[in-house]
């Protein structure tokens, strides 16, 4: 079995053991991921953070297009995602198995001047103490100049979980399963 179908096994797996953590049952196709970054330098950012990196397409982009010398956290929360990220990605991106809900403290305990983009593949739907924590991290951020980027599958049902955002719809890419939208904070 080739790594990209370990990839697509590993996160139908995922799905089927967490359905709202997984909001999917393949990842994001190559196309979604070009455009997540429509309209980013990603050679001139220096601090980068990826939530719920699944299988990791985003970050797969991110590490293609990314300066080298980038500092890049990767947040997952699932044991067998992060071992695989780690060996993929482990010589330059800093992943750790952590809950989006730690945002504050992993950037607190980097030191970093500042966070240039966030970029989300986590579900709208999470238990509310992990999606209060994020939100308000994001918030911070977002206030201080840092584009946040993310997609859903279902604009109605996530604009009420993000009204304390200006978001702005980006696109629509049908070359995925299921279609998404992309939208952008700054």
């Amino acid at each position: 079995m080739g790594a990209e179908q370990q990839h697509r096994w590993s996160f139908l797996v995922n799905f089927i053991r967490h359905p709202l953590r997984n909001a999917s049952v393949v990842p994001s196709s190559r196309v979604a991921s070009r455009r997540m970054f429509t309209g980013v330098d990603l050679s001139s950012l220096r601090y980068v953070v990826e939530l719920g990196p699944g299988t990791g397409v985003f970050t797969q982009e991110l590490y293609e297009r990314l300066h080298p010398d980038a500092q890049v956290l990767v947040i997952e929360l699932d044991a067998g995602y992060v071992a695989a990220l780690k060996s993929r990605f482990g010589d330059r991106f800093d992943i750790v198995q952590a809950s989006a809900a730690d945002l504050k403290a992993l950037l607190r305990s980097r030191n970093w001047p500042s966070v240039d983009l966030v970029v989300s593949g986590l579900p709208f739907v999470l238990p509310a103490e992990v999606k209060g924590a994020m939100l308000s991290a994001l918030k911070e951020l977002t206030e201080c100049g840092t584009v946040f980027r993310f997609f859903t599958y279902m604009p109605p049902l996530m604009k009420p979980h993000y009204h304390m955002f200006d978001l702005q719809c980006l696109r629509f890419v049908w070359r995925n399963f299921p279609p998404m939208w992309i939208y952008s904070v700054n």
